[in-house]
């Protein structure tokens, strides 16, 4: 590095956080017993050492409760997929617009009153050197004075430095949440000369049943299901398919009848042919109560 400056533990491609900096003063021990300077009793062995703690700072989960009101409690991933499944409701929340307008006002964010490193005292270069973090050495110096000014000053590029890394790393994030909600935002149509009908037994019914003892894949699927059929004026039979499909227990005749009777019930009602929807939907609940008091 310039400056003779040396990392000594850490990767400069990815900052940690934390940070030690220490330099070697060469100051006669005598001198430094008698030294007015302040800092002198932190000098030991000739070691002058400076540590900050930038790790817990702003970072992408308190962006998400500070302004949108959302806590990923259980992994980035697994949270993020539960977000999405559950979209309905936070669409205004989560409108890939609002996100983008948030994603350029990032300079907002990353307006601070720096943190000053403190001085701290060791013994050797090894106990510094088992500090956590990234760890550097910035040379030898004849004066105290400049050896502190170079311990401090150090600290408050690092975190400059580490605070351009992690607004990169939440906008990346930040990209990626609304790439998938874009995603999602629009519902997928069926394919060309395909009917509702038809896309609901040949593609979303046999995906859910594929996935079905698959918790996290399926809840994909519902929710593609979901997207698909949002327009659709009567939820219930949407859930119906997907509770159906996510039993436990094999299908039996009885449930694979039902399925393909909301499949039709719901393109019936999608092209407003309500009698014969009215007729479908009789036929399930007979199915569903076949002994009616």
């Amino acid at each position: 590095m310039t400056f003779d400056i040396q990392q000594k533990k850490g990767d400069p491609r990815n900052l940690d956080g934390r940070v030690t900096v220490y330099a070697l003063v060469d100051v006669d021990p005598e001198e430094l017993l008698n030294a007015k300077h302040s800092f002198a009793s932190m000098i030991h062995n000739s070691l002058l050492v400076a540590q900050g703690n930038f790790k817990d700072q702003y970072n992408f989960r308190d962006f998400l409760k500070s302004e949108l009101g959302i806590t990923l409690e259980d992994g980035f991933e697994d949270s993020l997929a539960q977000l999405l499944e559950r979209m309905e409701g936070l669409e205004s929340t989560l409108d890939p617009q609002k996100l983008k307008e948030r994603l350029e006002n990032m300079d907002d964010i990353e307006e601070f009153i720096p943190t000053p490193a403190k001085i701290v005292p060791f013994h050797s270069e090894e106990e510094i050197l088992d500090q956590e973090g990234d760890v550097f050495f910035i040379g030898r110096f004849k004066y105290i004075g400049n050896a502190v000014l170079g311990v401090q000053a150090l600290p408050m590029f690092y975190q400059a430095k580490f605070r351009e890394q992690e607004a990169g790393r939440i906008r990346g994030e930040i990209e990626s949440i609304i790439t998938q909600i874009e995603r999602t935002d629009t519902p997928p149509a069926a394919a060309p000369g395909e009917t509702i009908e038809e896309a609901l037994l040949k593609r979303f019914i046999p995906d859910l049943l594929y996935y079905r003892h698959e918790p996290h894949t399926f809840a994909e699927k519902a929710a593609e299901l979901r997207s698909f059929l949002s327009r659709y004026r009567f939820q219930e039979d949407v859930e119906a398919i997907i509770s159906l499909l996510g039993a436990s227990g094999e299908l039996t005749d009885k449930d694979n009848t039902l399925l393909a009777l909301y499949a039709k019930k719901i393109a019936c009602v999608e092209k407003e042919d309500f009698q014969t929807a009215d007729s479908v939907t009789h036929e399930i609940q007979r199915l569903q109560n076949p002994n009616p008091l």
